[in-house]
């Protein structure tokens, strides 16, 4: 005859409290939620206004606004690339070097026509970097800033310079 299997009966387990003296909330009551007001983030100061790549109208620089909007690009481009080349000069250090290539900056046509943020994207040594900065912070301001909606904005501009020895 087979022994009947035992079962497993737990005893109750008995955790003393400690003793309140104080009344506290009813059992299933929730506690009260206090809610603080989440703070105002203060105002972003005097953020500048976006840079823009590409615009409705492009700056034009020199004297290209009395061409139809279609020609004045080619024209403010060769106005442009005519003043780089005029006042330009081939620095010495890169002339003994023997050093050739082309320096590619980067500017912003601000809304009253200026240039800034200048900066050198690729340099070729010898001084020219700094030739073609000094040239670019020395533009004078474009004829007509980007437009986009009919306001003038801040428009980038990414340009190539060659130096070439002759």
């Amino acid at each position: 005859m087979e022994e009947p299997i035992a079962a497993f009966t737990p005893e109750p387990v008995i955790i003393d409290l400690p003793v309140v003296s104080e009344p506290g909330p009813a059992v299933g009551t929730p506690e009260p939620v206090i809610y603080e007001p989440t703070p105002i983030p203060p105002k972003p100061k005097d953020e500048a206004p976006p840079i823009f790549k590409v615009v409705e109208e492009m700056p034009v620089f020199g004297d290209c606004v009395a061409l139809p909007l279609s020609e004045r690009r080619q024209c403010s481009d060769a106005a442009l690339l005519s003043y780089i080349y005029k006042h330009i000069r081939y620095p010495g250090a890169a002339r003994e070097n023997g050093i050739e290539g082309t320096v590619y900056v980067q500017f912003v046509v601000e809304k009253d026509g200026s240039a800034s943020q200048v900066k050198i994207l690729r340099d070729i040594g010898g001084g020219c970097g700094r030739e073609v900065e000094r040239v670019v912070a020395e533009m004078p301001k474009w004829s007509v800033p980007g437009k986009q909606r009919g306001r003038p904005v801040r428009v980038q501009f990414n340009l190539p310079v060659k130096f070439k020895l002759q």
